[in-house]
């Protein structure tokens, strides 16, 4: 304990020394750094472990009955004044071993210490329990932890479940971003999913899913940032301390922020996809759905792998910062798939954006016979318009969901590995 009684008056100090004592009493070692204590709590010590400027040793040994063996100790040095009576010994101690005492006397509290019986005592004591017993056998313990992985991961979930509960400035925060967002972009991009006459009134449609995705994904990456790097900080001291391992703790962080992004995900696709006015049929909203709840998922996990890989939040920005933009080159509405340099294809496929594009698009129009006007071209159906400029086919879709559920678990797997594999605390 660090200086239990510092800031308290005397009777609450003396409360907390005697709850201290009474734990001794049943057994349980305690070590205390303590502040000016008064008489009455530094002889509720049973020992004392006094260290001058530089960490060197002057005294370790017993205190005894009102302190009666620190003084004979310390009178027992010539040139030592002795103690006045009711002084407090604490006190005494202190001026009777400082630098200006051992300047005056000529000597080394310490070297005196190394010379004494006391020193050649605890150094036997040390000796004798540091040797295990004849026909003693090795500690051994069944397993590292006390609880097995499933209970480490039921405690580390139940711990960031109320963590998060409690956390309304991250939590709150983001939902009424995705309702500002929703709201706003619904109200920008009003009924324009009926406006559907021409190519440039298709290219404004996909364009307004696109940005809506992308404004709530990029915040969701942000705003986890720092609530990870405040959690990586405890999880560090704890798995020190062989409380859990990283696996259990890691598989909690990924799996508390599901029902989140769920609820998001729910009420921004209800809004979105009503005020925008796409066809009100149940399977595309449910892609609808589908496809906006992993893509915020991928885009949360992908803020939470950039803080593991990183080693601290400020850098973590940066680096998450660095792919947004390449994300949009590449995922496919600024630069359409047919259009990119064969060299650079290969982004486009691991791109996670670029399948959140195509699945918002495909599941909408991709099906669709209506007639649109193209420029240069006349008249062509939404459906043939879609898979002959962005690239895009219907039959494709099965494949495209499974992609962003892999997105969604790739970032997660490397947010794990490294949480258990990285380190950078700084001592």
């Amino acid at each position: 304990m660090d200086e239990p009684t510092s800031g308290l008056d005397a009777r609450a100090a003396a409360i907390v020394m005697r709850t201290v004592r009474n734990t001794v009493d049943t057994g349980r070692t305690v070590v205390c750094t303590i502040h000016q204590p008064s008489i009455d709590i530094f002889e509720a010590f049973d020992e004392l472990l006094l260290l001058k400027r530089g960490g060197q040793v002057i005294y370790a040994g017993p205190l005894g009955q009102q302190s009666q063996k620190l003084i004979e100790y310390f009178e027992s040095i010539p040139g030592v004044p002795k103690m006045q009576e009711k002084n407090n010994p604490a006190t005494w101690m202190l001026e009777a071993s400082s630098m200006a005492t051992e300047a005056h006397l000529g000597m080394n509290f310490a070297e005196y210490y190394k010379a004494s019986d006391l020193y050649q005592r605890n150094k036997e004591v040390i000796r004798s329990l540091s040797k295990p017993e004849a026909g003693s056998s090795d500690l051994c313990f069944p397993c590292k932890y006390s609880q097995s992985s499933y209970g480490q991961f039921k405690i580390c979930f139940w711990k960031k479940w109320w963590a998060y509960w409690r956390s309304p400035d991250y939590n709150l925060v983001r939902f009424l971003f995705t309702l500002f967002t929703a709201l706003l972009l619904g109200s920008i991009f009003w009924r324009i999913g009926k406006k559907s006459d021409n190519a440039n009134d298709l290219h404004a449609v996909i364009g307004s899913m696109y940005v809506a995705i992308m404004f709530v994904g990029v915040n969701n990456c942000s705003t986890v940032q720092p609530i990870i790097a405040i959690e990586r900080s405890v999880f560090y001291r704890e798995r020190a301390a062989g409380m859990y391992s990283a696996l259990p703790y890691a598989l909690a962080q990924v799996l508390v922020e599901i029902p989140y992004v769920l609820i998001q995900s729910l009420y921004y696709a209800i809004i979105v996809y009503s005020m925008m006015n796409f066809q009100w049929t149940a399977a595309k909203f449910f892609w609808f759905y589908f496809i906006s709840f992993f893509s915020f998922l991928y885009f949360t996990y992908y803020g939470m792998m950039s803080l593991s890989l990183t080693p601290n939040q400020q850098v973590a920005a940066i680096f998450a910062a660095t792919f947004y933009s390449v994300f949009n080159i590449f995922s496919g509405f600024f630069i359409p798939r047919p259009k990119i340099a064969k060299w650079w294809l290969w982004y486009y496929w691991i791109c996670p954006l670029a399948w959140t594009v195509y699945g918002l698009i495909t599941t909408q129009y991709g099906d669709l016979d209506d007639m649109i006007y193209v420029p240069g071209q006349g008249n062509q159906s939404i459906k043939s318009f879609i898979k002959d400029y962005y690239g895009f086919d219907k039959d494709f879709m099965a494949v495209v969901a499974l992609v962003l559920v892999f997105f969604s678990i790739f970032f997660a797997f490397i947010f794990t590995v490294c949480i258990g594999k990285l380190n950078f605390q700084k001592r």
